[in-house]
């Protein structure tokens, strides 16, 4: 049997074309990276909690009998979340004329989701409240 008709030997990287060495060495240094990034994230990640914040938008428009009142969600914390639950209220004087929720189904950290309340009271003439009331970690 001859030895030198193997189709893989000890030799077989040294035969090949230089295009190939590099590509080759290209993808390994790319896999080293993406690796070391990888691990770099996992150790320099903190475990602290999610911190919500709502808020109120400036801008309410008015169609026909409804306000539309938006509002901002933010996740200032390290952690993900799902199923976050918002309160809004519209107190005018002493009363609570409206109370409104939504959920936002997903919640990464560092993110900012908009979204609307609907009354069908002038919130202009009350006292808008906006809170967020819990969440699920996924």
């Amino acid at each position: 049997m001859n030895m030198s008709n193997k189709p893989y030997s000890d030799s077989s990287f040294s035969r090949r074309s230089f295009p190939e060495k590099l590509s080759f060495s290209i993808a390994i240094a790319l896999l080293a990276v993406l690796f070391s990034l990888i691990f770099y994230s996992w150790f320099t990640q903190s475990n602290k909690p999610p911190i919500l914040s709502a808020s109120f938008g400036s801008t309410i428009r008015q169609v026909e009998q409804q306000y539309y009142v938006p509002f901002t969600v933010t996740n200032k914390g390290e952690q993900a979340v799902k199923s976050v639950h918002i309160l809004g209220k519209l107190t005018i004087g002493e009363t609570i004329e409206q109370i409104g929720q939504q959920e936002v189904d997903f919640l990464s950290r560092d993110e900012t989701i908009s979204g609307v309340f609907i009354f069908t009271d002038d919130p202009r003439k009350g006292e808008l409240e906006i809170r967020v009331t819990g969440y699920k970690l996924p």
